[in-house]
C-alpha cells in the first residue's frame, strides 16, 4: 500500500518530549510521508506539541475522558469517521512504540475485497498462561471469563485497519471500556470485540511469530521467569532493533521500555538518549507534581 493512502494515529497525556520523541523519529527514519495524527490531552505541555508540529504531526486537542488508553478510542473514532473509509489507518501507543520500517507496507495485509479490514498481534500466550492478563480480566470483565480464559491475548498498542473498520472497532471498543474499573480495560475490551461476530471474520489475527508486529513486554516477562517462545523475535543490542528469526527487522517494536537496556539502546538509536537523560536528572532533582505519571491518568475535572 502507498504511503500517501496511509494514517498513522495516536495519543498522549502528560507526556514530556523525551518520552515521545522516538514515536515520532523513528516514524520519519523510515521515510513514511504520509499523515500522522497525534490526540493530545490537557496536560501535554506546549512545547511538546510544538516539537510534533516540527516534525509534520497534525495536533487534534481532545479533553480527557478516564484514561488515554481507553478515552482514546472514542477520539479515534471521530477522526476516522473524517478519513476516507478504505484509507490504511496505523493505529499504536506513543511512548513505547518505534517503527522499524515504513508502515504503510503493513497496510499489504489489508485486503477489502475479502472482508480482511483488521490486523492485531498476539503477545504469544493465552490469559491462563499470563499472571497480568489474566488478572486484568477479571478485575475488568470478570463475567468474560469463563469464555475468554483459553482465548489468546492480542495487544491493543498496535492496530492495523481501514478507517471504517477501525472506527467502529474504536467505537466498540469503547463502549465496552469506558465503564471498565480499570484503566487496563481498553485491552481486554478489544479482545472481547474482536470474538463478536461483526469483527472476528474480517480481522487478522497474527502470530507472536510472525514478527511484524512486536510486543516485546511479553518476551522480556516469559525470559524473566526463564521461558520463551520459539520463533518470537529477539532484540539486538548491537543494532538496537528487534529482528525476526530470519534477521529481518520487525516493522513496528511496541514495549520496548520494558528493558532499561533495550530502551536506552533504542533511544541512543533515535538521537533521543542525551534528552531523555537530561530530562531524568531534571525529574530527579527538580521534581514536578506529575513528574511520574506517563499514561495512568485520571479523569479530567468537569468544565467551569
Amino acid at each position: 500500500m502507498l504511503t500517501a493512502n496511509t494514517v498513522v494515529i495516536g495519543a498522549i497525556n502528560h507526556h514530556e518530549w523525551p518520552v515521545v520523541a522516538p514515536w515520532i523519529k523513528s516514524l520519519r527514519k523510515t521515510f513514511f510521508t504520509g499523515r500522522v495524527i497525534l490526540v493530545t490531552y490537557e496536560d501535554v505541555a506546549e512545547y511538546v506539541k510544538d516539537q510534533m508540529r516540527l516534525h509534520g504531526v497534525e495536533i487534534v486537542e481532545a479533553r480527557m475522558e478516564i484514561s488515554v488508553n481507553r478515552g482514546r478510542f472514542k477520539d479515534f473514532a471521530a477522526i476516522l469517521a473524517t478519513i476516507p473509509p478504505e484509507t490504511c489507518v496505523v493505529a499504536t501507543d506513543v511512548r513505547d512504540v518505534v517503527f522499524q520500517e515504513d508502515p504503510a507496507r503493513l497496510g499489504d495485509m489489508l485486503d477489502a475485497s475479502k472482508n480482511m479490514e483488521l490486523v492485531v498481534s498476539s503477545e504469544g500466550w493465552r490469559y491462563h498462561d499470563s499472571e497480568w492478563n489474566l488478572a486484568t480480566l477479571r478485575k475488568v470483565f470478570p463475567a468474560h471469563e469463563a469464555r475468554m480464559l483459553y482465548e489468546e491475548v492480542y495487544c491493543s498498542g498496535v492496530i492495523v485497519g481501514t478507517a471504517g473498520a477501525l472506527k467502529r472497532l474504536s467505537e466498540r471498543i469503547w463502549d465496552l471500556a469506558r465503564t471498565a474499573p480499570s484503566f487496563n480495560g481498553d485491552q481486554v475490551a478489544m479482545n472481547i470485540a474482536l470474538r463478536e461476530p461483526e469483527f472476528l471474520n474480517q480481522t487478522r489475527f497474527l502470530t507472536v511469530q510472525d514478527g511484524r508486529i512486536f510486543h516485546a513486554r511479553a518476551t522480556w516477562l516469559r525470559k524473566k521467569l526463564g521461558g520463551s517462545t520459539l520463533g518470537e523475535p529477539t532484540f539486538s543490542m548491537l543494532r538496537g532493533i528487534a529482528l525476526k528469526v530470519d534477521e529481518k527487522p520487525v516493522s513496528v517494536l511496541h514495549q520496548y521500555t520494558e528493558s532499561t537496556s533495550e530502551r536506552m539502546r533504542v533511544m541512543l538509536r533515535y538521537n533521543c538518549l542525551l534528552t531523555g537523560v537530561i530530562h531524568r536528572l531534571k525529574q530527579r532533582f527538580m521534581p514536578a507534581d506529575d513528574s511520574k505519571v506517563y499514561w495512568k491518568t485520571s479523569p479530567a475535572p468537569p468544565p467551569a
